[in-house]
C-alpha cells in the first residue's frame, strides 16, 4: 500500500490533496494500483459531497441532528 492509499484511510488526505499526490507518482505506480487509488479518491469524493449536502440542507432548512 502507497503513501496516498494510506493517508485516505487515515482521513489525512482530501480528495483534493489525493488527486494532486497522484498526479506527481502516478509515473512511478503500476497502473493497476492506480485505479486502486482512483477508486478509493472517487469514495472519498463522495463522501466529501455528502458531508457538503448534509451542511447545506442543515443550515437552509434549519435542521437539526
Amino acid at each position: 500500500m502507497c503513501l496516498i492509499c494510506v493517508d485516505i484511510q487515515k482521513e489525512k488526505l482530501t480528495s483534493i490533496e489525493a488527486r494532486r499526490n497522484l498526479k506527481e507518482t502516478h509515473t512511478t505506480l503500476a497502473k493497476k494500483h492506480i485505479l486502486e487509488i482512483l477508486r478509493l479518491i472517487w469514495k472519498k469524493e463522495d463522501e466529501e459531497q455528502d458531508k457538503m449536502w448534509e451542511e447545506y440542507n442543515r443550515l437552509m432548512y434549519c435542521e437539526t441532528d
